[in-house]
């Protein structure tokens, strides 16, 4: 691998053991985790999802280096702490949002025709290069469908607690019906990312999470019960330049996505 461009490398430790979730098959490794986030992003080729170079695997070693493409200005920053409020406003201009949106339904959109659930879309795992291209990275938890394993298959299909708990979906949420979820086998599909992708635009257009708590059992209440609260388009930075017209149209696509039934 002979080159003078910039990579990213991600370097992992095959013999670390994997956090499970309450409903995490036992028997799936570190190793198998790694292996099955290298085959989806061996299946990926697009514009708006980070590129997987090469992979650097000495079975003599702990260590599996993943070479991947480099995102000059790194994470989305959508949000900083304003002390004179004590608390996070958004920086996001509307159309700075509006792009940064575009750009992630492209690669969501390719991502769901290959069959991948990515199920952790959330601004942090949304990187921009040096023109300002925003990338969907990190599969660490998500989920092929093409993938000929069947233990893989059950781990992704009942394990809910994958994922950042602020961004799942209603259906993931239902602690109540937790007995119910593991008899029936509720599976997983693509709604979950539609409803993070609602979940991710409310945080670009007005810095903060549409539902919070201070507890995990409490945000999955708010999560299930809480409605949506929709704040005005003052909050936007810039709101001034913002037609009336395109924030109703910004309020009726936030409804849309984050639908709980």
């Amino acid at each position: 691998m002979l080159s003078d461009r910039l990579v990213a490398i991600k370097i992992v430790d095959r013999k670390t053991k994997p956090k499970l979730g309450k409903l995490a098959v036992p028997g799936s490794t570190q190793e198998d985790k790694i292996k099955r986030e290298i085959a989806i992003m061996k299946k990926c080729d697009h514009p708006h999802v980070v590129k997987l170079i090469e992979v650097l695997d000495d079975v003599k070693s702990r260590k599996i280096y993943l070479v991947l493409e480099y995102l000059e200005k790194g994470e989305i920053r959508w949000q900083e702490y304003d002390e004179t409020i004590g608390d996070f406003k958004p920086v996001l201009k509307f159309h700075e949002a509006k792009k940064i949106f575009r750009d992630v339904v492209l690669g969501l959109e390719y991502l769901h025709y290959q069959g991948i659930i990515h199920r952790d879309i959330k601004p942090a795992n949304l990187l921009v290069s040096a023109d300002d291209v925003v990338k969907i990275s990190d599969f660490g938890v998500s989920f092929a469908s093409s993938l000929d394993d069947n233990n893989f298959n059950n781990e992704l299909e009942l394990c809910k607690t994958a994922g950042t708990p602020a961004f799942l979906a209603p259906e993931l949420c239902q602690t109540e019906n937790f007995t119910n979820f593991l008899e029936n086998s509720k599976k997983i599909t693509h709604k979950i990312d539609i409803w993070a992708l609602g979940v991710t635009l409310f945080c670009l257009l007005f810095g903060k999470l549409p539902f919070n708590s201070d507890t995990e059992f409490g945000l999955f209440e708010a999560i299930n019960n809480d409605s949506l609260k929709i704040p005005p388009k003052s909050s936007v930075p810039g709101y001034e330049s913002v037609s009336d017209n395109d924030f109703e149209s910004a309020k009726d696509l936030l409804s849309k996505l984050l639908i709980k039934d």
